[in-house]
């Protein structure tokens, strides 16, 4: 299933994309589902512990839907949740040098407020960081039952499903320090919807492409990685613990506009798309003002 955050007529909401159309939490069901995290928690416990899951998990949504081109979507996580990302995770040229396994797993961390929702403008920085402003295609992982020390082989039973990620950076601020370059307001993305694991066959056949402007840049695949998800996923929880709808982004492949030749950075009007046959895609336009 495909689980989204969205507002419509100006108010928040959530719940199941299924086609073209947005299923909302039933009214009756809003008093114990309040945030699109207490519905993450209660469709994992159902794909975990109910044989009868999609019918309990449906009976909790309107039998009226909205066409999705009439909600506005959202990141499909919560301000509460962790935004954890992987560096150096693809083989790749990287500063002008083919990237090697790194020793350990990088990672630093997003807040909220740098996402927006699938066909939502990314924010041009200002001052001279916009002549830096990249864009890094990636999977991201979501987290569905909670854990804390989590041993690699029972990793795949703490996952809920799986979206997509832009991981919007301005190159010339990571000089500076990689969270001052991985920060910036509106400059990246994630959606446009979690789709669950009970839809996916293999998580590491997980494949994307990023397009600018139409032109693939970027393609990759979960089987690429340096460190596959169980390491990734075990790691993070050995130092701090996963909450249901934390997201991992998993790391970027070759191709962004760093490693161009010339450097391609982002520019207003430019249009950003990570496809994915599995997970949908997400797209947005650059703006150099708020929206």
């Amino acid at each position: 299933m495909k689980i989204a955050s969205a507002t419509r007529n100006n108010q928040k909401t959530f719940g199941l994309i299924k086609g073209s159309y947005f299923f909302e939490v039933k009214s009756n069901s809003k008093s114990k589902l309040l945030t699109i995290r207490d519905l993450l928690i209660f469709i994992n416990q159902k794909i975990n512990n109910s044989n009868d899951y999609i019918s309990e998990i449906g009976s909790c949504f309107e039998d009226k839907g909205y066409p999705v081109s009439s909600i506005k979507l959202l990141p499909p996580t919560t301000e509460k949740n962790k935004i954890i990302c992987v560096g150096i995770n693809y083989p790749k040229i990287y500063n002008g040098i083919f990237t090697k396994k790194p020793d350990n797993i990088i990672l630093f961390s997003k807040f909220y407020d740098t996402l927006v929702g699938n066909q939502q403008a990314l924010l041009m920085p200002a001052g001279m960081a916009k002549h830096s402003f990249d864009y890094e295609g990636e999977i991201a992982v979501v987290i569905g039952t909670p854990g804390f020390n989590i041993a690699e082989e029972q990793a795949a039973q703490h996952i809920l499903g799986f979206t997509l990620f832009n991981d919007g950076s301005v190159r010339e601020w990571q000089n500076h320090s990689i969270e001052a370059g991985k920060n910036f307001y509106k400059s990246g993305s994630c959606g446009p919807f979690i789709v669950t694991k009970e839809e996916i066959i293999s998580y590491t056949q997980l494949n994307f492409k990023t397009m600018l402007n139409g032109k693939l840049v970027q393609s990759g695949k979960l089987n690429e990685m340096f460190f596959d998800i169980y390491e990734i996923i075990s790691y993070i929880s050995n130092i701090t613990p996963l909450e249901t709808g934390d997201i991992i982004a998993t790391g970027s492949p070759e191709g962004t506009g760093a490693s161009q030749h010339p450097k391609r950075f982002l520019k207003e009007g430019d249009v950003i798309e990570i496809y994915s046959d599995t997970l949908g895609t997400l797209k947005n336009p650059i703006s150099s003002g708020e929206q």
